[in-house]
């Protein structure tokens, strides 16, 4: 995947958690930055959003000051962090959001420590994944297992079902070589979210099938379909056109319920640029859905790679719709009365 800003540059004006492990016993962990923000930078085609989009240190304070308390997760995958954080900050009538990174984001999986939150929103990667450099120079990539104790806390957390949960973009990519199985045998973590990819390493055992490495295909343009236009979720989002980036990994058509298709057609000649993708299966055009994890609801929209896609009106309205649906009392009764049992 190809992204321009690196995610390991230094704090940005955005209040988060730092990533150094030891700041996960200083709970609760919640910051916000009370600086105003700065203009997008240049050079990301960053022409000031349009008026009512939000960001350019217009509208709501940063950090926002709405009702709906969103923990935002991400590390491991570099991405645009100041174009990200006005798009949110344009949300901020509506929620009030706190930045945490791996491995403290990990200390947000006890059900105590996520309870100021209504909704944890992922854009993480590749979480537990460790660079090790070798005698001769080279470096080895090694998939650390969650904790046990983090194991526990997520799955105590999903069996609550008292929180929501939105994934998007390459928050599919994260736990997914390391999280032990389930009650099916396959990786549980990919089963809360409905999805598994990795674009560099194969992925092993996924539902008893092992897969090459996944196909990205960044600025891709694609028409997205709504399937379920009358879920609240897609409420004011017609069909709309998109310039994104685009998978190939296994998705779990059967147990999510599906709200966007994309009519990029994901096969493995798809990605030229990546022979490693070849003898991919072809996968599924879905790039939103819901499903329950346990008790809890859960949504995922695969939208989201940059700024292209984050100044999308109908990519916000999405987000905004997600986070509203993860964050209300009918998303719950809806999940505690379809519970989908997945951690042993």
């Amino acid at each position: 995947m190809s992204d321009k800003k690196d995610d390991k540059k230094g704090a940005s004006r955005r209040g988060f958690i730092g990533a150094a492990a030891g700041a996960a016993a200083s709970i609760p962990l919640i910051a916000k930055a009370q600086q105003a923000p700065a203009p997008a930078p240049a050079g990301r085609g960053a022409a000031a959003p349009a008026a009512g989009r939000g960001g350019g240190g217009r509208g709501a304070a940063q950090g926002g000051t709405g009702p709906i308390k969103v923990l935002f997760v991400s590390k491991y995958h570099p991405y645009d962090r100041e174009n990200l954080a006005l798009a949110f900050d344009a949300m901020g009538s509506d929620i009030t959001w706190t930045h945490v990174e791996h491995p403290a984001a990990e200390a947000f999986y006890d059900p105590k420590v996520a309870a100021p939150f209504d909704v944890l929103m992922f854009y993480d990667a590749f979480a537990g994944r460790e660079l090790r450099p070798r005698p001769d120079g080279t470096t080895e990539t090694i998939y650390n297992p969650p904790s046990a104790q983090t194991q526990a806390n997520l799955k105590a957390l999903l069996q609550a079902g008292n929180k929501g949960f939105l994934f998007f973009h390459h928050a599919i990519a994260s736990w997914v070589h390391a999280w032990p199985p389930g009650i099916n045998g396959s990786n549980a973590y990919v089963e809360v979210m409905g999805a598994a990819a990795d674009w560099g390493t194969p992925i092993k055992n996924i539902r008893g099938v092992d897969y090459p490495p996944s196909g990205a295909l960044g600025g891709t343009q694609q028409h997205i379909t709504v399937v379920d236009k009358s879920h609240p979720i897609t409420q004011g989002v017609e069909d709309f056109d998109i310039i994104d980036e685009a998978y190939l990994c296994p998705i779990f058509e059967d147990s999510v319920h599906p709200l966007l298709r994309t009519n990029f057609v994901p096969v493995d000649t798809a990605f030229p640029a990546r022979p490693q993708v070849k003898g991919h299966p072809a996968g599924s055009n879905l790039t939103g859905w819901v499903k329950v994890a346990e008790r809890s609801p859960v949504a995922y929209i695969q939208h989201g790679h940059d700024q292209r896609a984050w100044d999308n009106p109908a990519w916000r309205k999405l987000m905004i719709n997600a986070i509203k649906w993860a964050a209300s009392p009918e998303s719950k009764a809806w999940a505690h009365a379809n519970p989908k049992r997945i951690f042993r």
